[in-house]
């Protein structure tokens, strides 16, 4: 039969406006060496929750929401009450209806995602397997021409734009007739050069001009989603400098093509129609309405438990001068740390900012090629810095290093993987275990530093950042004899993701550098001269000090001890004893969760330390596994309070911030970053399948970038399942993200007004806001009302 599409549209197709809106709703998938959470829906911020779940469900063939039987599960556990739900419904339906919904669902047809061509041969064709052959050509292809690390032989065509490489590869590719893909060469040579004139021409070709071609190019990217990101990643970083990349376009032409050949070689066989069948099936859209209600409900609970806690917790008081001060990341595992420290020495008072410490630099580590940028993906970096080193022990220093990055080179090679573990059998795994060391302890590790001469503009750039770090942590008087800049990291071993378990805003680097800059830029006698200027005075008898907290672990390095001064010695020995004490606690809450309930205390920290040098060990730590909420306020809002690790927390002091200039940062930056981190964990749990990576250990690392799940496939984006279960379980409960803000509601609504980002993403529903005023507490509604809560 022959093959019949209906006319094109007399309405010409604006294909620039449906192919840009079609790349638009691709997220980007950073690769692994800095991996760094993404929100998977921030192509489709811009269209309401629901919305962005019926597109999804076109596109996507599922709705990013918790399954029925799992709503049910949480409403028979108590997790989901009848309150909640009247709460999310409203009073025009009663919660029954809700429930009787989702208990008929197992009734409504089975989603469907708009079809390829290869999706449909698949359906109608028996024994056809042309998706999953499409989509292993493809990434083949962009595994070797994206390749980093891993390849031997490098594509010939690799210096060319995609589009052209590929075409060029796939006129001598024998593999697709070989599969039963008739005159593909021919196919190939016939398509357009141009990129867009091939996606043009194969639109035209499949009929897709009666059907929303934004749609169709959507579904296209989709069935090579994991390759897709990369490439949005690499054409998001050139655009933020400015540069053109249509890498993204190259590979919706290629995706196309493949189509157009399959339409073409199979047209008499099947009847194609781009359109998607009909939509106003009211069973299928009433319950993708009730999921969506479900979720809200599902959120509401936790909403009103924390408002309550927080709006009960006591104002803040003078306060008298700490001992020391200790500044954290925002990061949910710094919450379980301070509460901990807070606990073990009552007179150092915790405060939380965002992990690059207001020092957004590019770093140049020892014997590194390139700088890596450690600061917020949402910035450029504007400074350089690198290692040096004293010249004494520099050798030594470089060695040590170079045998480090040789063996973090070979964790990321095709070999350590677990697969090839595993072929190698136990005597080649054994000698996995074996990190090489340093080969002499060296005098004093490599201290960063930036760039160029220590010059007027230099020193005037450090003053800078040190004043927008301490006003934006809302940190200007009443300094402590110490104050504590503590960065964030991890250590795992034979893991790819590793770097994905480090400071998110660091882009996906430990904090260690950012907060050793910071520190040492704040005991600079020039700096503090230029910080007085601007109305900071550093006491003379305070003294900064940089540190880490070992995430995997609960230990906290200091550095620059040597140089501490004899006056306060003591003051660091006593701190020293505090982070210990604090470690050992944060170990005792965190060992039910990671399987060491039963760990006799004596061995708990050589139990959990020896987790990050296991190379079988698929969950060294949890990350931000159940993070739920950022609270912005002064600490003394939450101090009381067992957070349980769930809550980001960013200090603020609205009485201190009369222009709200800090606000304003802190709500298009952090909060904007914890959405992102929250919903890639959401997503990761509630479809795996699409927006996670799939089983660790099955993981095949890919041009050092990203992961095959297996030998091949699409490139995996989001968490493994183990980041977010543990083997019985699932770990992280999917709520969008709740932000509390202590401040007036006014003063937050004169920030949204000037910040589309945020306001954005609260009247699209992808997060929620509350703003605590004294003992009460209310919840933004989309358009700028507010409801209180009570």
């Amino acid at each position: 039969m022959k093959l019949a599409f209906p006319e094109p549209s007399p309405v010409a197709l604006d294909l620039d406006l449906a192919i840009g809106r079609a790349l638009s709703r691709i997220p980007p998938l950073w690769p692994l060496k800095h991996f760094v959470a993404v929100n998977p829906f921030v192509g489709l911020s811009g269209q309401p929750f629901p919305e962005a779940c019926a597109l999804l469900e076109r596109t996507a063939g599922a709705a990013p929401l918790l399954q029925p039987a799992e709503f049910l599960a949480l409403y028979r556990e108590g997790a989901i009450t009848e309150a909640d739900l009247a709460e999310a419904v409203g009073p025009s339906t009663p919660p029954s209806r809700l429930i009787q919904t989702l208990t008929a669902a197992s009734t409504v047809p089975a989603s469907y995602a708009l079809g390829t061509v290869a999706d449909v041969l698949d359906r109608k064709l028996p024994h056809a397997h042309w998706a999953v052959f499409v989509t292993e050509e493809i990434s083949k292809f962009c595994a070797t021409y994206f390749d980093e690390n891993q390849t031997t032989w490098r594509s010939p065509w690799y210096r060319t734009g995609l589009f052209a490489a590929w075409r060029e590869s796939a006129r001598h590719d024998l593999n697709p007739e070989a599969f039963g893909l008739q005159n593909f060469r021919a196919a190939v040579a016939s398509l357009p050069a141009d990129p867009t004139d091939c996606i043009a021409a194969c639109l035209t070709a499949l009929g897709a001009a009666r059907t929303d071609p934004t749609d169709f190019l959507h579904r296209q990217l989709l069935t090579i989603s994991g390759w897709a990101a990369y490439c949005q990643y690499l054409a998001r970083e050139d655009t933020m400098r400015g540069r053109i990349n249509n890498v993204l376009r190259d590979l919706l032409a290629i995706r196309l093509a493949f189509d157009l050949a399959l339409h073409r070689a199979f047209g008499r066989k099947i009847a194609f129609s781009a359109e998607l069948p009909s939509d106003a099936d009211p069973v299928r859209n009433e319950l993708l309405s009730a999921l969506v209600t479900w979720q809200t409900a599902y959120e509401l609970g936790y909403q009103r438990t924390l408002a309550r806690q927080l709006a009960a917790a006591p104002m803040p008081a003078a306060a008298l001068r700490p001992s020391a001060q200790a500044v954290f990341c925002i990061d949910v595992r710094s919450e379980v740390f301070r509460r901990h420290l807070e606990a073990a020495a009552p007179t150092v008072a915790t405060i939380g900012f965002a992990g690059f410490f207001g020092f957004p630099i590019a770093h140049r580590p020892l014997l590194a090629g390139s700088p890596a940028t450690r600061c917020p993906v949402l910035l450029v970096p504007p400074y350089e810095s690198s290692d040096v080193v004293d010249p004494e022990t520099a050798f030594d220093e470089r060695e040590a290093y170079a045998g480090r990055g040789a063996w973090k080179a070979f964790q990321n090679s095709a070999a350590s993987c677990f697969a090839f573990v595993e072929t190698a059998g136990l005597v080649f795994g054994a000698s996995l275990t074996r990190q090489p060391r340093a080969a002499a302890p060296v005098c004093r590790s490599p201290v960063p530093a930036l760039t160029g001469d220590e010059s007027p503009s230099k020193l005037d750039a450090l003053a800078a950042m040190c004043e927008g770090a301490l006003r934006n942590m809302s940190l200007t008087t009443n300094f402590g004899r110490l104050l504590l800049i503590c960065g964030h990291g991890s250590t795992s071993a034979n893991n790819p993701y590793a770097s994905a378990l480090d400071c998110g805003a660091c882009g996906g680097h430990a904090g260690d550098v950012n907060a050793r800059l910071a520190a040492n830029a704040l005991n600079h006698p020039e700096v503090r001269t230029r910080l007085a200027v601007r109305g900071i005075h550093l006491p003379a008898d305070t003294w900064c000090v940089a540190g880490l907290h070992h995430t995997a672990s609960d230990d906290v390095t200091l550095f620059e001890l040597d140089r501490i001064p004899a006056s306060h010695s003591a003051d660091v020995a006593e701190l020293r004893l505090a982070l210990a004490r604090a470690g050992e606690s944060s170990r005792r809450e965190r060992a039910p969760s990671l399987g060491l309930s039963a760990t006799p205390p004596a061995e708990l920290a050589g139990h959990i330390r020896a987790r990050s040098d296991d190379i079988a060990q698929v969950r060294p730590e949890w990350g931000l596994a159940n993070n739920a909420a950022i609270i912005v306020a002064p600490r003394a809002r939450s101090r009381a309070l067992n957070l349980s690790g769930r809550t980001f927390l960013h200090d603020y002091d609205h009485a201190a911030d009369s222009d709200a200039k800090v606000l304003d940062l802190i709500l298009a930056a952090p909060v904007v970053v914890a959405s992102w981190i929250n919903l890639q964990y959401y997503a990761s749990r509630v479809d795996p399948v699409r927006y996670g990576s799939g089983n660790k250990v099955l993981h095949n690392v890919v041009g050092g970038l990203g992961v095959f799940e297996g030998n091949g496939g699409d490139l995996r984006p989001g968490l493994p399942l183990q980041s977010i279960h543990d083997g019985e379980k699932f770990m992280h409960e999917p709520r969008r993200l709740s932000v509390f803000v202590a401040a007036p509601r006014e003063k937050i609504q004169f920030v949204l007004a000037r910040q589309p980002t945020p306001r954005e993403l609260l009247d699209h529903s992808w997060i929620h806001l509350f703003a605590l005023e004294g003992a009460r507490c209310f919840r933004y509604v989309a358009g700028g009302g507010w409801s209180e809560v009570t």
